[in-house]
């Protein structure tokens, strides 16, 4: 007995544990960069530039796009006027011709004589 109580004192009695495998978790941890005031203040000048190279950009566009469209209304006005003044040229040249004014003359009472007769230059050359 005095060996029992000595093993039992001295001694305890170890016991098997079943060992549990424990699930390792991981952990993430969000991290927030910190960007020094230098570097900020370089990424917001860069970013102000691009956005100022991007209107600069576009206005010069909508610049382009209105000339554009003021040459394109320019031209057809012009073509507008290139066309009446052709029908004004025919009408002159119907007008002016040998035929029509001897009719008017002789509707007025007037009679071709030989000596009475004079060239004229026209206003303009061609």
């Amino acid at each position: 007995m005095a060996v029992e109580s000595y093993t039992r004192n001295v001694l305890p009695e170890t016991q098997v544990e079943p060992k549990v495998e424990k699930k390792s978790r991981t952990r993430t941890r969000t991290r927030f960069v910190s960007l020094k005031k230098a570097e900020t203040l370089v990424y917001l000048t860069l970013l102000v530039l691009i956005a100022a190279a991007a209107i600069y950009v576009l206005s010069l566009k909508m610049d382009a796009y209105e000339l554009q469209t003021e040459k394109t209304q320019i031209e057809n006005e012009i073509a507008i006027k290139e066309g009446e003044i052709s029908e004004l040229k025919t009408e002159v040249t119907h007008l002016a011709s040998y035929d029509r004014i001897y009719e008017k003359a002789n509707e007025l009472g007037l009679d071709l004589d030989n000596g009475n007769v004079k060239v004229a230059e026209k206003y303009g050359k061609d």
